[in-house]
């Protein structure tokens, strides 16, 4: 019997839920976007985010709340798209 992929994460995920802000690194402009995140661990955090011009993976965003300890950047693993124009985002903490 396979693992599945939350049995094989180094990290626990907890439930964190609270608006999050963030800029885009490496774009000219530093319009702040906003989300909701759905959880966190020590190495990551899940969001839920409505389109930007950054929504792509291997994108490095910085967080522009003071509500995220562990790191205030994050390179974007994965996106699933939810609906038109609303995603669901794994991010890694850099």
């Amino acid at each position: 019997m396979q693992n599945s992929f939350a049995e094989m994460r180094k990290d626990v995920r907890c439930p964190f839920l609270t608006t999050v802000g963030y800029v885009c690194d490496g774009e000219g402009d530093r319009n702040v976007f906003s989300g909701v995140s759905v959880n966190m661990s020590q190495s990551g955090i899940c969001l839920y985010l409505f389109e930007s011009p950054c929504l792509r993976e291997g994108q490095n965003i910085s967080f522009a709340s003071d509500i995220l300890v562990k790191s205030r950047k994050g390179t974007i693993r994965w996106i699933n798209k939810v609906e038109n124009g609303f995603y669901k985002v794994g991010l890694q903490f850099v």
